[in-house]
């Protein structure tokens, strides 16, 4: 009943470990959701029911569960099972009852991504392509907490102290020298500031989280070593 009171909001089909963490980051969001479940038992159902989130124990493959969760009214629907053919049997459908509907699918298969991406103009991600990145690029520094690729580009998000190299530089300065953004600064009296302003000097103690393709990030990392 409360799906039905729904408007404007999202599906998500699949409370498992992916679907949770889809969840949590609507929740962050304050995104309305119904989230749609096949087994009761599942671990994180209960968790998500506390947060006063709807959810449907249905076999997902079943339109009879998106006509419950008000799909008519939904902007987007989430394909997040471990099946990558019930995943598509939920787009097919979702798109069947409401055709102009968002639809994001997680797939295994990396090879059918780009063939769904195509057939059915939908956001398709294959959960390995996208771990990848990130794990390789961990396994180069362990101050990279995160890494994706951009226009076949390689970006990393980077937590770096500031040393002697950066004390005193501005934030533009290290943007326009060493093509690195600041995203995040804690500074050392425990000011955190985010999307810093160019102006703001970096000081000894801060540690600032940047953004750059990892050239850059090398680069920057390698005159470090070389100032200390």
């Amino acid at each position: 009943m409360l799906a039905q009171t729904l408007k404007d909001h999202v599906i998500v089909c699949g409370a498992g470990r992916v679907g949770f963490r889809v969840f949590e980051q609507f929740i962050k969001l304050d995104v309305p959701m119904v989230m749609i479940e096949r087994a009761e038992e599942a671990p994180f159902v209960s968790a998500i029911r506390a947060q006063g989130v709807p959810v449907l124990i249905e076999d997902v493959r079943s339109a009879r569960a998106l006509e419950q969760a008000n799909i008519r009214a939904a902007r987007a629907i989430v394909c997040a099972t471990d099946d990558d053919l019930a995943n598509l049997n939920i787009a097919l459908d979702a798109r069947r009852l409401k055709p102009r509907i968002r639809v994001v699918m997680r797939l295994f298969d990396d090879d059918l991504v780009a063939k769904t991406k195509e057939a059915f103009q939908v956001e398709a991600f294959s959960t390995s392509a996208l771990a990848a990145p990130a794990l390789a690029a961990a396994a180069l520094d362990p101050q990279i907490r995160n890494s994706f690729e951009v226009g076949g580009r390689l970006m990393v998000i980077a937590e770096l102290p500031v040393d002697a190299l950066l004390e005193g530089q501005t934030v533009a300065d290290l943007r326009d020298q060493s093509g690195t953004l600041v995203v995040h600064l804690v500074q050392a009296d425990g000011v955190v500031r985010f999307d810093p302003p160019g102006a703001l000097r970096l000081g000894r103690g801060d540690r600032v989280t940047v953004q750059a393709t990892l050239p850059a990030y090398q680069a920057l990392r390698a005159r470090m070593e070389r100032a200390a």
